[in-house]
């Protein structure tokens, strides 16, 4: 009698069957919503299957002294001033808002910490799935206590790249891992406008 396939085989072989339908779907563009993620609760389930599972902020939200504040606010006044002696009544009101926005954002909405899984499927950030056939490339940039994060470039994907806070997770069983599931991009370093802004606490 042929023998019945293991757990472990049928889990691959539903793996497989889930990866061959996301992949006849890739070309339909992902909006990463509630609608356009798996539907049944068995596929949900797979994404929860945990290789990796860790908890990070959202984003780092840097500590800022009275100095800090009181630097930022000379140098937006220097900008607004010179806007206005050019006339330019619209870009001082946009250094105006943008200033408003940026204090309040900091003082009344904190980075949120969110659940990160990696399973055999894809990349679960929160409430948001990344199948493996919609990441081009990963990389990690591991520069502690300064820069721990992974690094997703996501196809018909609405913001740049999606970067990932490691906080204290190893990266590299994690780097092992995906370098068996995606592709890495080699090299790849952090980008001047992001040391721009960590330098600048923004």
């Amino acid at each position: 009698m042929p023998k019945k396939p293991s757990n472990t085989q049928k889990d691959l072989i539903e793996v497989q069957q889930l990866e061959e339908q996301a992949a006849d779907s890739a070309q339909k563009p992902l909006n990463f919503t509630p609608k356009n993620q798996p539907e049944t609760p068995q596929q949900i389930a797979l994404y929860d299957k945990a290789v990796f599972t860790w908890i990070a902020p959202e984003y780092i939200q840097h500590p800022k002294s009275k100095n800090w504040y009181t630097i930022a606010a000379v140098i937006a006044a220097i900008f607004v001033i010179g806007a206005l002696l050019f006339g330019d009544w619209t870009m001082a009101l946009a250094i105006v808002v943008l200033g408003a926005v940026y204090l309040y954002v900091h003082a009344h909405h904190p980075p949120q910490d969110i659940k990160i899984t990696i399973s055999k499927m894809g990349i679960k950030v929160g409430n948001m799935i990344f199948p493996y056939t919609s990441i081009q490339a990963f990389w990690i940039i591991y520069h502690p206590p300064h820069v721990m994060t992974l690094n997703l470039r996501v196809k018909e994907h609405f913001f740049s790249d999606v970067i990932i806070q490691l906080n204290h997770e190893d990266p590299v069983p994690v780097r092992e891992f995906l370098c068996g599931q995606i592709p890495e991009w080699s090299g790849k370093t952090e980008k001047f406008g992001d040391i721009v802004l960590r330098l600048l606490k923004l």
